[in-house]
């Protein structure tokens, strides 16, 4: 019965990973996953590879403002260096990063005595969840820092120790700090078990270690830019407040609604949690998984986040529910195993429904045709192109005039005169072209200008053509100016 189980499980984790290859490579085509923000991600290393390392919040190349921390982005510049093109560039490094993720899941399964090719199985499983799957279709950090936290947990793990490997790990804790500062939990997971284990003297060099590490990737972030991060920083932390008690909501929430492999993932993780018995609550898988969920909910509670949140604790479920599947104290073994073949092919379901409808065939889904036929639309220009997606520019051989349009929106809430320089240009019709992802009739899309830009654009401008995810607008004629009225105000999220 146990084989016949585990045939299933195998044959369920080879069809997800042919359906994810699948659709990884109809998605990377029609570009399903390249939001804004993804764009900002590809314009961050664009700048970096022409020079300029976190751009001012205004200045000469435009508008520049994010809260995101630099090595996916200096790995981006450095590939793009070498020849690669700009999204290329971002796939080939999100592919790299996601072997890296399923390899420190195989490590981490075989420091736990799993088989090696149960193990393997295992880690396949991390592709299931919807968390996952947008992770690999994107370019951002979320698989980079996931990846490098959990090979340092992989190494924390070794059965004998010796300070070599904490200092290895400290290394993979600071990297994975320093593509998002937010993915410490691994790091404390570590220190926490080795205090509790009565291995103090190790936990101690482990946080020495990570903290001069840290300290260290800040300061040559400061020292790099002039001081300009932290200004950056401060200004980018405006918007909305934080409140944990929606953090803790949107936890138990988001999966529930529209997560259903991610809350299932959630939900074995748990059932793993209090299912291993006492004497392996110092182990590391118990404790990342606490920690991660502890992470995630204070991450959740700030505006803007996104359930590409939910990565790490994906992974961190899955390994504390295969650290109770194949603990030696363990008799349900076959039951457990089960219910991950199930959740398996469940899960292979909604990736196939994706391959035949928002991914398939036409690629009407994505953005790559429509900026394909924009650029070939608008033809060379020789004035700027403000674009609400930052790639669109940058495909057309410019540097984005704006890098972050959702953080613009937050600043020009804050400050109305931060964004002048930007009306001031609409006005004078300094762009050759504006192109947003919807009309500006559109009430509904998160990535939107200010009231009064928008207002500022649809007088100066006009709708000329409407492709799939992008809106032209080109100049009207002096005389042909109008006075609009006043959009009306819309909300929006960012999956920042």
């Amino acid at each position: 019965m146990n084989r016949i189980l585990r045939s299933l499980l195998f044959v369920a984790a080879v069809l997800l990973t042919l359906l994810t290859l699948t659709r990884v490579y109809v998605g990377w085509r029609a570009g399903i996953a390249l939001t804004p923000t993804s764009g900002t991600w590809i314009a961050l290393a664009n700048d970096l590879k022409n020079g300029v390392f976190y751009r001012p919040l205004y200045g000469d190349l435009g508008y520049g403002g994010t809260r995101y921390f630099p090595l996916h982005f200096i790995l981006h510049a450095a590939l793009m260096e070498i020849g690669f093109g700009p999204v290329a560039a971002g796939h080939v490094l999100e592919a790299v990063a996601g072997l890296a993720l399923l390899f420190g899941v195989y490590w981490i399964l075989r420091q736990l005595g799993i088989d090696r090719r149960m193990a393997t199985c295992l880690s396949l499983l991390v592709l299931a969840p919807k968390a996952s799957q947008i992770a690999i279709l994107s370019i951002r950090a979320d698989i980079l820092p996931t990846a490098l936290n959990i090979l340092g947990l992989a190494i924390c793990s070794a059965p004998r120790l010796e300070r070599r490997h904490v200092l290895g790990a400290s290394l993979l804790f600071t990297l994975a700090f320093s593509a998002k500062p937010t993915s410490l939990f691994g790091a404390a997971a570590v220190f926490l078990s080795f205090v509790l284990s009565g291995r103090g003297r190790k936990a101690l060099e482990l946080l020495l270690a990570t903290s001069f590490g840290c300290a260290g990737v800040f300061a040559m972030v400061l020292l790099a830019t002039g001081g300009r991060f932290l200004t950056i920083l401060r200004a980018c932390s405006i918007r909305g407040g934080y409140k944990l008690l929606v953090g803790l909501a949107h936890l138990a929430t988001w999966p529930a609604q529209g997560l259903p492999i991610d809350l299932a993932f959630i939900v074995l993780g748990f059932a793993g949690l209090f299912a291993l018995p006492r004497c392996k609550v110092s182990g590391i898988p118990v404790l990342f998984f606490v920690s991660t969920t502890v992470a995630t909910a204070l991450v959740l509670g700030a505006v803007g986040t996104n359930i590409n949140h939910f990565l790490d604790l994906d992974a961190a479920a899955l390994i504390v529910f295969a650290a109770w599947l194949f603990d030696d104290a363990t008799r349900e073994r076959k039951f457990g195993v089960a219910v991950l073949a199930f959740v398996t092919f469940f899960a292979s379901f909604p990736i196939l429904w994706n391959l035949h409808h928002e991914d398939g065939g036409y690629f009407d889904f994505g953005y790559s045709r429509g900026f394909r036929d924009t650029l070939q639309f608008l033809g060379k220009q020789n004035k700027p192109i403000l674009a609400a997606h930052p790639l669109l520019p940058i495909l057309a051989g410019q540097r984005p005039y704006l890098l972050d349009l959702w953080m613009f929106t937050a600043m020009s809430d804050k400050n109305s005169s931060f964004a002048q320089p930007m009306s001031d240009a609409i006005r004078r019709l300094q762009f050759g072209a504006i192109v947003l992802e919807d009309d500006l009739t559109t009430t509904t899309s998160p990535y939107f200008f200010p009231v009064r830009q928008s207002k500022e654009i649809g007088q100066y401008y006009q709708l000329a053509r409407r492709f799939p995810r992008a809106c032209v607008y080109l100049p009207r004629q002096p005389e042909d100016a109008i006075v609009t009225s006043e959009p009306p105000s819309r909300d929006g999220s960012s999956s920042h």
